[in-house]
């Protein structure tokens, strides 16, 4: 799976560009999916594609048995190192999402931050699906966050590309995508050109890379989660909130499928 990798090598910049992020509200919003779908609070959590690990971070300041998971050696040194530093205890994994296996099961995933458009096409899809149903119990969620439809079949765009960003010092500036960036409409696979500028005290740099990403439509999400087998969507959100479907035209800006693990069949 092709990502761009130079660009999370920078695990601490990267973490500086996703700091707007409100990740303690995003897990009371996994909390309510969990009440709602799940009928249950959830006592262990699973990250994928985790990044910096901030969710698995935050779960795991709420008492849950907390792993992330991530490809990135840079991004799981970076996650630990955190950890370590509030005493927190997380398990950080190095592995692909669409080839992993893990020693226990979890009550909850989530792949956030839109992580699944690194699937680039059907068949890796379903082997996220399986290795994903694989680490859950039966009746547990996995919850995905994508970008909204409309980014993929109209003009109108639902979340900025552009933003600054600033923590303890660092300043990072990143732009995720340009105008010109190759679109198969074929595959939905589009060639994402992201630049990050971070300034600290060793001065500026600049970081450029081009990598495919590919962009999904609700209805070939449901035929993906229908023909893996192992799981039922029992929702499909337009935001983080349990409560804002996907076609509230006004409000929703993100399409977030909410999906639960099918019972095996004795």
């Amino acid at each position: 799976m092709t990502h761009h990798q130079t660009i999370y090598d920078q695990a601490g910049a990267y973490d500086v560009a996703f700091s707007f992020r409100d990740y303690a509200k995003e897990c009371d919003f996994l909390f309510d999916v969990a009440r709602r779908y799940a009928g249950r609070e959830p006592a262990s959590f699973l990250e994928i594609a985790a990044g910096p690990a901030n969710h698995a971070l935050e779960m795991a300041r709420r008492g849950l048995v907390s792993t992330a998971l991530d490809r990135s050696p840079g991004m799981a040194a970076y996650g630990l190192e955190r950890a370590a530093r509030e005493g927190l205890v997380v398990e950080y994994v190095e592995g692909d999402m669409e080839r992993f296996a893990l020693s226990r099961t979890y009550d909850i995933a989530a792949c956030m931050i839109a992580s699944w458009s690194y699937l680039l096409d059907n068949d890796a899809v379903l082997r996220n699906l399986a290795c994903v149903a694989a680490a859950l119990e039966e009746g547990a969620l996995f919850v995905v966050e994508l970008s909204h439809p409309r980014d993929l079949l109209t003009r109108r765009k639902s979340t900025k590309n552009v933003w600054d960003a600033e923590r303890d010092g660092v300043q990072v500036s990143t732009r995720w995508g340009l105008p010109d960036d190759p679109f198969d409409p074929v595959t939905q696979v589009r060639q994402v050109t992201v630049e990050v500028d971070v300034e600290d005290v060793n001065g500026r740099r600049t970081y450029r890379e081009r990598a495919p990403e590919r962009e999904y439509g609700p209805n070939e999400v449901k035929a993906l989660v229908e023909a893996s087998g192992r799981f039922e969507m029992v929702a499909l959100l337009g935001a983080l909130d349990v409560d804002l479907p996907l076609d509230d035209e006004k409000h929703s800006w993100r399409m977030i499928p909410v999906l639960r693990k099918r019972a095996t069949t004795p």
